[in-house]
């Protein structure tokens, strides 16, 4: 019986025809053989034969191809009887003999090396392939199992409400997207023609960036592909301007999903830092995607998230996280270092990933300059007046719509629109009220006032505002709510008090419960004996909201609210001292200046910072000075005392621009003068003066250096001798005007038939020769330079706001009566 072949045998057999064919003609030799289908015994065994006979054949024919060439020559030679050529090729012949012995042993040795090569490849192949199989099948599991949106869920949580820090006892709390109002950002930089930073003067356009129409965080990211600078970003800004929020509003946007288009896909990971700080300076060589999957991930859910290898680390790598770095002037000082280091690290590990950390001027200050890799600075500006506007209205639809039932109906808007339109008058009828409204944390202040004391007019200076928001919060509301408070309003605050001040002495923003516990017990005693701490904690935590409980830590609202209290507490004490002792530490600037504005005359305590006699101190008398209200109450001798150290801290603060210009060093006074008019409005040396900064610039401040220039010129320089040669001899406005613009240029010598005199050129000596009216010019200066830093020509000037700027405050010269 025949035997019929397997489906496999049947491939094998189909696939080795040359075999079959080979082993037919062989087994033709046996007649007697019957005929069968071969089996694959015999087909391998065959196999192998017919591979030994090939490779032999191969090797014999590679050993002995150079002989048979080689002695067929010489036999034909010979045959020819040229004996001269068989002679000349018999050494070949001799040649290729060892040849032929030589290479039966190389050719057998390289067929072992490489077969063993072969099996070792073959072997790799086989693992590699098993690998990547299973980290397919892994990634295809983790995709299915929606890591990333589960992390954006939790990250979502934290972000979700609109409470900034500082937002007092609102009857109902918002969502962050139903009040949030953009913010602009000022004094940005780009890259410039070398891939140096540069920055962005007022009026520029650069693609997207049109600052006529603020720019935004997203602005910036979405150029980010374009410009990598824009990937490592720091946020500056003073107390309450909204940094915090800026930071919780990108990571909500990102968490939803909804960022503009063009901008880029990222992970947002939110850190506060001063939460933090203690862990990473205590662990300061731990990764940045090890932090975020073994500490940042299990703070926002207890439950943790299961995650992929590496789930973190590849994001980063692949640049598809955004690392959102909150307040690093909160860091205590003895962990700045190690803080600045981590982050410098991670940065540097992480390039192409984003990183965006916030800080107030002075904190950012002690940032290592090694380890800015932060290679774009910018400032969050002030809010404008529609930005208080819109939001008032978004505050105020809120409120109102929750306080009946979440129904938007068209009564609850027009409400709305009253209440609105009431506040939004007092801003613009009372100037020092619309100061503090630039700031978004005094602007929910004064909403929350508003609200709560309908009809009545609000206070316009910040210390009357925190007296008030403390009155509401610790004894008006919680009444109003039939709400027993545990102590009367001033042992509260007392207890308050001391607490904050403790708190600014160790630079600490937060203190874990145990340690509050065992802080506030002696100060209640004093007080109140029989009242146990961990009630009168609830009770402020809760009802008054003045301390915030995050995680097993409790801190204040703000920390302005730390400050003023902690001010409260050195006026009650008499403990003046104490600030005189830490003027030059950053995070007691906000006391200082909040006693002082909460003393009643501080002539004498702005005498004693005036009496240390440095820079850095004049400038801050003058910051307290600012803090006092503009009219002191009807004392002529207080009123006066006022007066006069009104003009020694002005006479201080110009002290070094008079030193410049009576040593006829006007190169450097013309310098000064813009620093000083930036410290005049409160902006940093980075930053630029722009049109509101000019209209609103005090008089008695442009006299003063106006006054200095032309004395110390012989009347040759000065604003008031350029305002007289643009407005009074050329007939210039505040609108530009190229003919008068040239003219003008011409005759105080900054131009020469039109085309701008370059900076090796620049005339800063008093001499016959020296054009009238040629200083200052740092205010057009300054722009040039910058300009010429971009490598491109002075004409792209004239197309900026920069010019414009100057005409305002010529024009604000002509309003001072210079």
């Amino acid at each position: 019986m025949l035997s019929v072949p397997h489906q496999s045998e049947k491939r094998y057999i189909q696939s080795n025809k040359f075999n079959l064919t080979a082993w037919f003609f062989m087994s033709s030799d046996n007649p007697n053989q019957p005929e069968q289908e071969p089996s694959l015994s015999s087909l391998a065994n065959h196999q192998k034969t017919t591979n030994k006979f090939i490779q032999g054949t191969a090797q014999t024919f590679i050993q002995w191809m150079p002989l048979l060439a080689s002695g067929g020559s010489l036999i034909s030679f010979c045959l020819h009887q040229e004996w001269l050529q068989a002679a000349l090729n018999f050494p070949i012949m001799i040649v290729t003999v060892i040849w032929a012995a030589y290479t039966e042993s190389f050719l057998k040795r390289l067929r072992e090396v490489y077969e063993e090569k072969a099996r070792k490849d073959v072997d790799n192949l086989m693992t590699w392939q098993q690998k990547i199989s299973e980290a397919l099948t892994e990634t295809i599991r983790w995709q299915l199992a929606g890591t990333d949106d589960k992390y954006l869920k939790l990250q979502e949580i934290p972000c979700q409400d609109f409470e900034t820090e500082g937002e007092l006892s609102l009857s109902f709390i918002p969502q962050l997207n139903e009040v949030f109002v953009p913010l602009e950002l000022g004094d940005l930089l780009i890259t410039g023609n070398r891939g140096n930073l540069l920055p962005i003067p007022p009026g520029f356009h650069r693609g997207n960036l049109n600052p006529s129409e603020g720019i935004s965080i997203w602005d910036l990211l979405k150029n980010s592909k374009q410009i990598p600078s824009y990937r490592h970003l720091v946020l500056l800004a003073w107390g309450g301007y909204g940094k915090t929020t800026l930071l919780r509003h990108v990571t909500y946007i990102y968490t939803q999903k909804k960022q503009e288009r063009g901008v880029p896909t990222l992970l947002p990971v939110l850190l506060r830092l001063r939460d933090w700080q203690e862990k990473i300076a205590q662990e300061h060589t731990i990764d940045l995607a090890t932090f975020i999957e073994h500490y940042h991930i299990p703070d926002l859910s207890k439950k943790g998230l299961s995650l992929p290898p590496n789930w973190a680390k590849n994001h980063l790598e692949r640049g598809k996280m955004l690392i959102l770095l909150d307040g690093f002037d909160e860091v205590r000082s003895e962990w700045r270092n190690p803080v600045s280091n981590w982050i410098a690290c991670q940065i540097k590990d992480y390039r192409d990933s984003y990183f965006i950390m916030t800080s107030r001027p002075a904190g950012y200050k002690e940032f290592p300059q090694e380890n800015q890799h932060f290679t774009g600075k910018l400032y969050i500006k002030k809010f404008t007046l529609e930005q208080q506007k819109t939001f008032i209205q978004r505050w105020y639809l809120c409120q109102e719509r929750y306080a009946r039932g979440g129904k938007m109906t068209e009564s609850i808007k027009t409400i709305a629109d009253n209440r609105t339109a009431n506040l939004v008058e007092q801003l613009l009828e009372r100037e020092e009220l619309a100061d503090l409204a630039n700031n978004p944390l005094m602007l929910n202040m004064i909403a929350t006032l508003h609200r709560s004391y309908s009809g009545e007019k609000l206070p316009t200076r910040r210390t009357e505002l925190y007296r008030d928001i403390l009155q509401l919060q610790l004894w008006d509301r919680p009444r109003i709510k039939k709400i027993q408070m545990l102590l009367p309003l001033d042992k509260s605050q007392q207890v308050l008090q001391r607490l904050a001040l403790l708190m600014v002495q160790e630079n600490t923003p937060q203190l874990d419960y145990e340690a509050l516990i065992n802080t506030i017990t002696p100060y209640l005693n004093e007080v109140d004996n029989s009242l146990h701490p961990r009630d009168f904690i609830k009770q402020i935590e809760q009802v008054s909201e003045l301390l915030v409980k995050k995680d097993e830590s409790h801190e204040f609202a703000h920390l302005s609210f730390q400050g003023y209290l902690a001010a409260a507490e050195i006026q009650r004490t008499q403990q003046e001292d104490l600030l005189l002792q830490h003027w030059q530490e950053p995070w007691w600037k906000e006391t200082i200046l909040l006693y002082g504005g909460q003393l009643r005359n501080p002539s004498p305590f702005i005498r004693r910072l005036i009496n240390i006699n440095t820079p850095e101190v004049i400038t801050l008398a003058y910051n307290c000075l600012k803090e006092t209200p503009r009219q002191l109450d009807p004392d002529v001798q207080d009123q006066l005392q006022l007066q006069s150290i009104s003009r020694t801290v002005q006479n201080a603060r110009y002290q070094k621009l008079e030193e410049f210009l009576k040593n006829q060093q006007f190169k450097e006074a013309d310098r000064e003068t813009y620093r000083v008019m930036l410290e005049t409005v409160g902006k940093e040396e980075e930053q630029w003066l722009d049109i509101k900064d000019i209209d609103n610039f005090p008089c008695d401040d442009l006299r003063i250096i106006d006054h200095l220039w032309v004395t110390y010129s012989h009347g040759k320089f000065g604003f008031s001798v350029q305002k007289k040669i643009y407005m009074d001899e050329l007939g210039g406005t505040r609108e530009y005007n190229e003919t008068i613009w040239n003219e003008f240029g011409d005759r105080v010598g900054w131009t020469k038939g039109g085309g701008y005199i370059g900076l090796e050129d620049e005339l800063y000596e008093l001499r016959d020769t020296t054009p009238i009216g040629h200083l200052p010019k740092y205010t057009i200066h300054r722009i040039s330079s910058w300009v010429s830093g971009l490598g491109l020509g002075f004409d792209i000037v004239v197309n900026l706001r920069e010019k414009i700027i100057y005409f305002s405050l010529l024009s604000r010269a002509k309003t001072c009566d210079l």
